[in-house]
Order: structure tokens, then sequence, then C-alpha cells
């Protein structure tokens, strides 16, 4: 690898810039007809139309559909979404899925979550939206708080254990989460939501629908907006978001379209303290502090920040801005021939705060000034002070795709499906460091990145990361569906081919030795243009480089229809993730595995029943997990953490859901799900020390979840439900040696419809309070390795509580 400089080379530039106007020329394109999308990839929704046979499939209260497809999945629809607290994420929702454990950071979902999936994390899961990704291109984490409002969400699919054949992910080894947004409606109308609850909780929400227009009446669309704000349930601080979202549509006919949609997302948050289980132990609301202590800056003093000012809430901030335009389309090129074309583009600017300590003669400062000794940051006209600068990482991604498929129909029992995917990603990652304002806020919530620079003596300005990453799927695919035994028999051989290349800039040094004596870094980098910096062999030289990844992944997918309400299944799918940037971008990138994919092998067998009045599955699985990695202390410096290789892993377990029309009046559905973990190897610690992992859980990985709802609805004009669910014990560590206590937390939701009038319809009055029973439990982890000290060091894992008793009322009415 050889070195860079700081300016990226103008043909790599112009490059990056062709290929996302490729994307936007074919956004474009598609944008000159106008239509909707109906599922994740078009072409995967007329899978599942020529499989179930039916386009609308019956379901039991929104939370269980009837299922004929070959593999194992779940599916909410609006019907359940439209019971949910007002402004929530869609991915919360879910978490009465067997398999799946969605942990929310407060009651209203602006602050983000987590999710796993059968031991997969939300990184290991591919989210998509329409069709189009939603991972991260560099970690490929999952961020829940920015996903469409529930109010435009048609549906939510799970697919556990396998992707669709054209899903554009290099990560998934778990599965996906497909969400697709509802069509305009063919009448003109608008309609509102105003909802208020606890944490002076406020959210309004409006739609306006078309209707059909244009020639033929065969365009419609809508445009959408929304606004929340509420304050923390603990600790000072609020957060705010604002949302906008569009969608044009244009009925070719013939079952042919073209559908342009476009969202943006803003969130400004204060961010919750985690904390260890001692610490929420002894105070469960513990956060940041509301003290902020202004320096001092006095000539000839060492002056310092106050301790308290690092812990200051408004500095622990997490905001973010994002969005994506999306199209999709099918066309005949023939009675049997079909092509789906789906391009999109997204935007994504964001950071999670912080601050940092810089002496004023911090080699940084110095930069490649040779009569300098260092920078008076304070104006109090000497050298002699600490000053706390606004420190966050800033991640700044273009990205850009298609999802494209050739689909011949040969007759009522073959289809072939060929398909081809691109997606593009341009990956900035800086650490702009900023002065902080006289009252503890940052100048910008973005740091030095707009305004607000700290520069150095030579000019150059300061920062904590500079990287530039480009992020490269081409995947091609093949899918083959046969029926046979008048159709009772299914099966779906697939293969998909992804072929994934990153690119590497890293503008910083990384440091590699062992010597505490170094400034405070971020992510092992040390960003300067000192030249002394090259002369110490603790630090590696910047570099560029690239890296490639392939695996062939087969598939496939039987399913039987024994008798028409009765069905069993099979399915084996082959998932792989590709190393993420910080894998590569660390020095040690020769020990075994870590710059390998991780990949698993998994197998399903399950039933089904389907009934208009009672549906169940049931199904038991098992996963074999290779390269598994994790993080783990570098056994060079107890100071710092590095991404290791567990190895292998295997799961296995079983999950049972049912859906049950009691009366008239009264549904009822019910999931469980064992999910048993045990890895098969030790990890090797610093200073030759091991921890024994081997024969360990997964952490974050619950062995036992169980959940109900039972909705009653004794008139027309009234509702109501609860809901619950039990969350076994999971391990903190990884070595096991510290555990969550289980806990059941219960949601309450009742609605009184009311009369139309006035040109007004559909008005409903609905109260929610979500963890009806107060409950106190640790939510979130922030996993370890061990809760020992190991080489001097104790690196214990930090929580996340669930909030507490939330009340919430929501008007709804439209026009």
């Amino acid at each position: 690898m050889k070195k860079l400089t700081r300016g990226m080379a103008p043909a790599r530039r112009y490059t990056s810039f062709l290929k996302l106007g490729t994307g936007l020329v074919a956004l474009a394109t598609a944008a000159a007809w106008t239509a909707p999308a109906l599922a994740q990839s078009t072409a995967s929704e007329m899978d599942e139309v020529v499989i179930t046979g039916a386009r609308k499939q019956p379901n039991i209260g929104g939370l269980i559909q009837a299922e004929t497809a070959p593999k194992s999945k779940s599916t909410v629809t609006q019907e359940y979404l439209a019971t949910q607290t007002a402004g929530q994420s869609v991915l919360a929702s879910l978490n009465l899925l067997p398999g799946v454990n969605f942990t929310n950071n407060d009651a209203y979902g602006s602050s983000g979550g987590n999710i796993r999936i059968r031991g997969f994390d939300g990184n290991r899961v591919s989210l998509t939206f329409d069709g189009i990704p939603l991972n991260d291109t560099g970690n490929y984490a999952i961020y829940s708080n920015q996903v469409i409002d529930e109010e435009l969400v048609n549906r939510a699919t799970v697919n556990i254990g396998t992707t669709d054949v054209d899903s554009p992910t290099a990560s998934a080894t778990g599965g996906t989460i497909n969400v697709q947004t509802r069509k305009p409606l063919d009448e003109l109308g608008v309609e509102g939501k105003l909802s208020f609850g606890s944490n002076d909780y406020k959210r309004i929400f409006t739609v306006l629908d078309t209707g059909d227009f244009g020639p033929g009446n065969r365009t419609s669309a809508f445009l959408a907006a929304s606004y929340q704000d509420y304050n923390k349930f603990k600790g000072p601080g609020e957060l705010q978001k604002k949302q906008f979202n569009t969608r044009i549509y244009e009925d070719l006919g013939g079952g042919d379209f073209i559908s342009v949609a476009a969202h943006y997302n803003e969130n400004r948050n204060n961010s919750y303290q985690t904390n260890s289980r001692a610490t929420f132990a002894s105070n469960y609301f513990a956060d940041y502090n509301n003290t902020w202590v202004p320096q001092t800056a006095v000539a000839g003093k060492a002056d310092t920040p106050s301790s308290l000012d690092s812990n200051y809430y408004g500095v622990r901030v997490n905001p973010s801005n994002t969005g994506n335009v999306r199209g999709q389309s099918r066309f005949h090129l023939a009675d049997d021939v079909m092509l789906t074309v789906d391009p999109y583009f997204q935007y994504t600017l964001a950071n999670g705060g912080g601050t940092t300590s810089i002496k004023e003669t911090d080699p940084r400062l110095i930069g490649a000034s040779k009569t300098a000794k260092g920078v008076d940051l304070n104006g109090d006209g000497d050298l002699n002070d600490t000053v706390l600068l606004y420190a966050p990482s800033n991640t700044n991604t273009f990205r850009t795709g298609v999802t494209s498929s050739l689909i011949w129909d040969i007759d009522d029992n073959n289809r072939l499906r060929v398909g081809y995917t691109l997606d593009y990603g341009r990956h900035r990652q800086t650490g702009d460091f900023s002065y902080i304002g006289a009252d503890g806020t940052p100048l910008d919530v973005f740091g030095g990145k707009y305004s607000g620079q700290v520069y150095a003596a030579d000019g150059s300005q300061l920062e904590a990361r500079n990287r530039y990453s480009i992020a490269e799927l081409n995947q091609a695919s093949l899918e083959y569906v046969y029926k046979a035994f008048d159709q009772k028999l299914t099966v779906v051989p697939a293969l998909r081919l992804p072929y994934f290349h990153r690119e590497l800039n890293q503008y910083c040094y990384t440091y590699t030795g062992t010597s505490t004596n170094v400034a405070s870094l971020s992510s092992n980098q040390y960003c300067t243009t000192n030249p002394t910096i090259s002369q110490t062999n603790l630090y590696r030289a910047p570099f560029t480089g690239t890296k490639d990844f392939s695996d062939p992944l087969p598939s496939l997918g039987v399913v039987y229809q024994v008798t028409p309400e009765h069905q069993v299944y099979f399915q084996f799918s082959e998932g792989f993730s590709a190393p993420r940037t910080d894998n590569l971008y660390g020095v040690k990138t020769d020990q075994p595995g870590i710059v390998d994919p991780e990949k698993t092998y998994n197998f399903e067998l399950g039933e089904r029943f389907q009934t208009n009045w009672l549906m169940t599955s049931v199904s038991g699985w098992y996963t074999r997990y290779i390269n598994r990695i994790v993080s783990a202390l570098d056994p060079n410096d107890a100071n710092n953490t590095i991404d290791r290789s567990l190895g292998r892993v295997d799961l296995y377990g079983a999950s049972i859901e049912a859906g049950f029309t009691v009366t008239d009046q009264v549904t009822f559905y019910t999931s469980g799900s064992y999910t048993h973990s045990e890895v098969k190897n030790n990890l090797a610690g610093p200073n030759g020390t091991t921890f024994l992992t081997s024969g360990k859980q997964l952490v974050d990985t619950p062995e036992w979840m169980a959940a109900g709802r039972v909705e009653y609805k004794p008139l027309d004009i009234l509702s109501a439900s609860i809901e619950g669910k039990y969350t076994g014990t999971r391990a903190a560590t990884d070595v096991n040696d510290e555990w969550t206590t289980p806990f059941f937390v219960a949601n309450f939701e009742a609605r009184l419809d009311l009369p139309d009038t006035a040109g007004f319809k559909g008005t409903y009055l609905q109260f929610n309070v979500n963890n009806l029973f107060d409950r106190r439990y640790l939510n979130t982890i922030s996993s370890s390795t061990t809760v020992a000290t190991v080489a001097g060091k104790t690196s214990l894992p930090f929580y996340q509580v669930g909030a507490p008793r939330t009340f919430m009322g929501t008007i709804h009415t439209s026009f």
C-alpha cells in the first residue's frame, strides 16, 4: 500500500460522481413515467404472487398473515401498526414476532434501538425499504429512528435465516426485514393525527392524497409530513424529529407501473447515557448531568475544564439528516416476459456527539510549523491550558444503486428469473473538532464540518478521524420456481453471486504501539500534519488499498400443500457478510479471520396450518456460523480493543406463532421461541491469556422469549387490546460472567371511533400505555469480553434501561 496525500485524486472523484450520476439517470428515466413500490423489490413481490397465488393474503389482527413461501417469514400489516404508539419506529412493532427481540431506547422511538433475530444483531440483518438497502455501508448498522412513519407502511416482513435472491446486501447472514410503503389512494383526501403524551410528547402527522388524475386517471400521489418533540424520560434534554415523504404512481395497465418516491428524515436528539449494572442498581435514572461550568481563561494560569463538562447533556447529542429517492417499475416485454427496474439514491449525514480535552501544546496543534509551540485555544495569551472541544465523528454517505430482474413465465408451473444489483456507496468519515459555546452547546451539531473549526499553527484543521471509503456491490442472481402435483409442490432453487469491493483511504496515522503516553485517540487514529509523528514506530503512516470479497450463495426452498389448510416447508440458505471498514482500517489486518467474510449455513423445517379463523406456524432450525467477529482487548495494548474472529458458532432452536379469531369480538395472537447458541472456540487475550469462551452463549441472545396479544371489540365503535412480551436472561459478556435478569413488559391500547360529521370521516380517539406495569429492566446491551480485570484493565458491559410507564393520547381524522 502506498501513502496518500490528503487530497483525493481527480480521477477517483470523477469516477465516483460518474457512478452516482449513472444511478440518477436511471432514476430520472423511471421518473419520466411515475408509479408505486409494492414490496421489497418489485421482482420479489412478483415471485410472492406466483408462489402464493394471491396478491393479498388473509391475516388475523394484522400480526400473522397466511404465508405459502418456501421460507420462514412473518408479517405485520397496517391493521396492527395503527394500534401502536404514534411516531414509534416500525421495527418496534416487530417485537412480538417469534425470534425477534427489539430493545427500544425510549417509549417513542426517536432515540433508536437495537434488533436481534435468532442471535443475529442488526448489523447482520438486511433492512430494506421498498427494496433499497438501509444498513450503513461501512459497519452495516441499522438506525431504527430514521425509518418511514408507520402511518405510511403497508406491511413489514421478516425473512428469518434467508434473504431474497436479489437483496442488495453484503452483510446479511441472518435474514432480512422488508418495509413496504403504501400506494397513494385513488380518491382525493387529507388525513391528520395529533398526539400528546408523557414527557411533554407532541406529534403531528398529515398526509394529502391527490386521488387519480392525469390521462385516463391512471396517476395518483401523496405528500406527507410529521413533526414530533419530547423530553427524555431520564436526565435533561429533548428529542426532535421531522419527516417528509412523497410518492407518485402511474398505472400503465396490465399490471405494469412506474413509481417514484422520496423520503427525508431529520433528528436532533440529546443522547441517553449508558451505565454499568451497578450504577443503574443504585440509580435507575442515572444520566448525563445538567451542569455546565464555563472554563476560566486567566493569563499565566494552567486552566482546565470542569470534570462535569464532558458529561454535560448539551454535548451528548445524536444529530442526523437522511434521505432517499427511490423508483420502482415493471414492464411486460412480451406476454410471458417481464422486466423490473428499481433505482435509488440515498444521503446520510450523522454523528454521535462527544468531547475531547486538548492541551494547547498538543503535537497536533503544532502541525508542520517549525517555530510554533502550540495554539492559544481560549484566547488568554498563554499556552498553559487544556481546553474541552466538541469532537463528533461525522459520517457522510452518498449512495446510489439499482436492482433489476428479467422474469420469464415459461408456463403455469415454471418461472425463471435473472437479476442484477448494483449498490455503490461513497462513505466519508471525519472527526471535525469545533469550539463549544458559552452555554455548553456546540456551535454546530456537525462540529467543524460547517463552522467553529479548530486550526493548528500551520493552518491545518484539527480532526480526530479522516477516511474516505468506497463500498461497491455488484451482484448477479438466478432463481427458478417449479410447481408440480397440481401445484401442491413448489420448489425454488436460487443462487446469489455477490462481488463486493471496498476501497480504503486512510488520511490519518494509525496507532500501533504499546505506549500509553499518547494523546486521546479516536478508534486508534491520530490525525496530524506534524512530521515528527512519522519518526516513531508507534504509528502507521496514511495509506490506501482495496479489498474484494465474493462467494456463491445457493439457497433452496420447498413447500408442499398437504391440504388446502396445511403445508410443510423446508429451507436452506447460505449467508455472507464482508468485513466492515473498521476491520480493514485496523492495523492488525494479518490476524486470522479478521479480514475474511463471515459465513452462515442455515437450515429450517416448518409446518403451517392456515384458515380464516386460525393460523399457526411451527418450525425448527439450525445455523452454523463460521468466522464470527467480536470485539476484544488488544493483546499488545490493554488500553485498546480490536476486532477478532471468534471462529465457529452453532445456533439452533424452535419457534411457534398462532393467530386465533375466538369470536367476532375477540382475536388472539401468541408467539414463542427458543434460541440456543454455543461458541466453539476460546478467544486469545492480552499477554498470552485466554478468554474461556468455548461452550458459552452469544451476548444479548435470550434463550427464551414469549409474547401474546388479545384484542376485544365489544362494539363496532370501541376496541381495546393488551399485549406483552417475556424476554429471558441474556449474557452481557463473551465469557458469560454477567447476565441480565428476565423481564416482562406489557402495553395497553384502547380506541373509540366517532361518527362521521361535517365532512370529517374516520375520526377516532386512541389511548396507549407503554410498560403498563411500570417494570424496570436492563434494555440494550453494550457488551464486553469479561467483567474480570485483565492486564490491569476492567471493561464492564454498559446498558440502556427500559422506559417507565408512558401514556399517550391521539386524535385522528380525515376529510
